[in-house]
């Protein structure tokens, strides 16, 4: 299928990025491609949610908050699950199913990705789906994991590990770190370098991410090469600090899109309690909230969030926490976008330049 986009957008975003400092680091952002109206939404997203933003404008508070009964679950999971990317990689990417056993005697499908002219002892990126830890699938992030593939001929591998409520806070996080010791220990058999393994995670997949980090760290086993965490949830606690403090007043929102980024806001802000549905009231755990950790040792990092995603402060804190710590990190910014852009190949042009900054950051660190 064909983008739903101009390949001239995605130039352009590369034409009009800029860095700059936030809280004392350097950040890419990346402008809008078409528009120089300050705290703008992004057209096409705009054009996309103009009748769902409509909608919201005349509900009743309580029912724009996030319903976590067993029905609710099951109705979000159903609207986290929609696959909404259309796929526009055109390279041939075999695509193998395994099942690796997990630490309950659980198996815990994998998904393993190889294009037609993969790298020689290829880098490897793990990708761990995101969805509030009680949705989401990997085929949701299918065409961002392919298109990754397409574009740097490397190795992915991509799990499905357990989600809560059913399966309680730890099992999705030890599925998770599971897979990447059996990443290190079988990927040299599928053509992959054991010695650049990359992890990467979108949202509550970010915090999956920074768990399978800071494990390996803690066991010395020296698995992971770099992370990548894509609008993570690093302080479930809300811890503040010098670096971190939520704020409405910290988002631009332009006059005609204010209301609707404040719904939105207002939405995910709902999400945020998830202690709840993990099944756990230790949120302020240093697995939970990484966000508490001292970061120093951490390997490379990239972090990218959306200017009005309601977890825009906290990536951003934790970005320059950890550059002030001397780790290696990377940040990029998506002006007039909010939450999930990684779900959305092929539809924005911000979704597939996110992909291709993956993409450099795997092969720069890599070399």
């Amino acid at each position: 299928m064909e983008r739903k986009y101009s390949k001239e957008l995605l130039n352009k975003l590369v034409e009009r990025q800029e860095t700059i400092m936030i809280k004392g680091v350097e950040v890419l952002v990346k402008n809008l491609p078409d528009s120089d109206e300050k705290g703008a939404m992004d057209p096409r997203l705009y054009k996309d949610m103009k009748n769902q933003l409509l909608i919201m404008k005349y509900m009743p508070k309580f029912l724009m908050k996030m319903d976590m009964s067993v029905k609710g679950v099951a109705k979000l999971r159903k609207m986290f699950n929609g696959i909404k990317s259309i796929p526009i990689v055109k390279k041939k990417i075999e695509i193998e199913h395994r099942n690796v056993k997990g630490e309950d005697g659980n198996q815990i499908p994998i998904r393993i990705y190889k294009s037609e002219t993969m790298r020689k002892n290829a880098q490897v990126l793990y990708f761990i789906h995101g969805g509030g830890f009680f949705g989401g699938s990997p085929d949701v992030v299918e065409e961002f994991v392919k298109l990754i593939v397409e574009n740097t001929d490397i190795l992915a591998v991509s799990v499905d590990y357990r989600l809560a409520p059913e399966n309680p806070y730890p099992a999705g996080h030890k599925d998770c770190y599971t897979t990447l010791k059996w990443i290190y220990n079988n990927v040299e058999n599928l053509g992959g370098d054991k010695n650049n393994i990359f992890v990467a995670g979108d949202s509550a997949g970010g915090n999956l991410t920074q768990y399978c980090t800071t494990r390996d760290m803690e066991d010395k086993l020296g698995m992971v090469k770099g992370q990548l965490l894509l609008y993570p949830t690093v302080n479930m606690a809300g811890i503040e600090d010098e670096y971190f403090k939520w704020s409405i007043d910290d988002f631009e929102m332009a006059p005609k899109h204010r209301s609707g980024i404040k719904m939105m806001l207002d939405v995910f802000s709902s999400l945020v309690g998830l202690g709840e549905i993990l099944g756990t009231t230790e949120i302020d755990n240093d697995y939970l909230s990484p966000y508490k950790r001292n970061p120093k040792g951490l390997p490379p990092t990239f972090i990218t969030v959306g200017e009005h995603d309601f977890l825009k402060i906290e990536s951003l804190a934790y970005a320059a926490k950890l550059a002030n710590a001397g780790v290696e990190t990377k940040t990029v910014l998506y002006k007039g976008f909010g939450h999930a852009y990684a779900d959305n190949v092929g539809v924005y042009p911000q979704s597939e330049d996110c992909a291709i900054e993956i993409g450099k950051f795997i092969l720069e660190i890599s070399k």
